[in-house]
């Protein structure tokens, strides 16, 4: 076995992840590995094992949307929300969303919270964006909180924005770049499927239906999480990144800029969407400081080395059977990318 892969392909054998599917690549090759079952009893994994790629869904469709949106003028990432969404202009109370910018939403510098339980109300769609819009910002701008709520008003205001549903604008976006049948907010019905967990809410072993229960509050299509993808799909999306198919470089070297910087004694660093290398990151401590990444709940991961141009992908169903079973898979990431970039 290949010496990059040797850390998931331990994990899966004595722990209790099911099954993964890997690749470390560069502009000249690529290298893919597959260990393990979607299930204790299901098949195989394969590179076109379709996993719920979670938070994934934030920098594989959001943020390069939004970044097309600021690139061509339509979004100004400094201007105050409700210059966009007029919805939100009257509102009084301060501080409300409509102080807030794009870039502060896209580099989690907003000051909303991590994330509320929206799908308890039970609303419907339209109604639930609107209680989003109402949401107040808990602190002050500037200090960084990982926070879905923020992208999920992402996702609205591209719906706004461009007066199409986002898994529209997520499906023309990768058809651009012919990926838009290995990268779905709806996988295929025949699908072969990494299922989740089992789901106390929906009472139910989740299998090609969200993981995130607010995005499945959202119909399965939000900002935040919601797509769904194979191996294959999400390096294809990676090398389209690097080979400047999908966006312009200068688009890229925006989104990789450092645009917000913990306070000591913390070292994260975030682009536009994209998390910076910094001490302790999920891509571990061998990849450039010119790394950009992103990791999924579910147990999904893609890394990016944009000064030696080599990527690794992670894709696992690690929440399976149960988020509350340890997958190590914090862990796991980090190993597999100091091997892959050791080897």
């Amino acid at each position: 076995m290949d010496a990059a892969f040797g850390p998931i392909e331990r994990a899966i054998a004595c722990g209790p992840v099911p099954g993964a599917a890997a690749a470390v690549g560069d502009g000249r090759d690529e290298r893919t590995a597959c260990f393990g079952r979607t299930e204790t009893d299901g098949p195989a994994v394969t590179p076109e094992t379709w996993y719920d790629l979670a938070s994934l869904t934030k920098v594989l469709c959001t943020v390069p949307l939004l970044l097309e949106a600021v690139s061509t003028g339509r979004i100004d990432p400094q201007a105050p929300l409700r210059d966009t969404l007029p919805e939100i202009a009257w509102l009084q109370e301060r501080p409300n969303l409509g102080d807030t910018t794009v870039l502060q939403l896209a580099t989690h510098t907003s000051g909303l919270a991590a994330w509320k339980p929206l799908y308890t109300l039970g609303l419907n769609r339209a109604t639930l964006f609107a209680q989003l819009l109402h949401t107040r910002p808990e602190r002050p701008p500037g200090a960084i909180v990982y926070s879905d709520l923020g992208y999920m008003l992402l996702g609205y205001l591209l719906e706004r924005l461009y007066e199409q549903p986002l898994d529209a604008l997520a499906r023309g976006l990768l058809a651009r770049v012919g990926l838009d049948e290995a990268i779905a907010f709806q996988p295929p019905a025949d699908a072969p499927l990494a299922p989740t967990e089992r789901c106390p809410w929906r009472s139910r072993v989740l299998r090609g239906e969200v993981h995130d229960e607010n995005a499945a509050a959202f119909g399965g299509v939000a900002g935040h999480a919601g797509l769904f993808g194979t191996l294959r799909g999400v390096c294809g999306y990676v090398r389209a990144l690097l080979e400047c198919r999908l966006q312009p470089a200068a688009v890229l070297a925006y989104a990789s800029q450092e645009h917000a910087r913990a306070e000591p004694p913390d070292h994260e660093r975030r682009g536009f969407g994209w998390v910076l290398a910094h001490p302790g990151w999920s891509g571990g401590d061998l990849m450039s400081p010119r790394s950009i990444g992103h990791t999924g709940f579910t147990g999904t991961g893609v890394w990016i080395d944009l000064e030696r141009g080599r990527y690794t992908v992670l894709l696992s169903n690690s929440v399976h059977p149960s988020r509350h079973v340890e997958s190590n898979i914090v862990r796991l990431r980090r190993a597999f990318n100091n091997a892959a970039h050791a080897a």
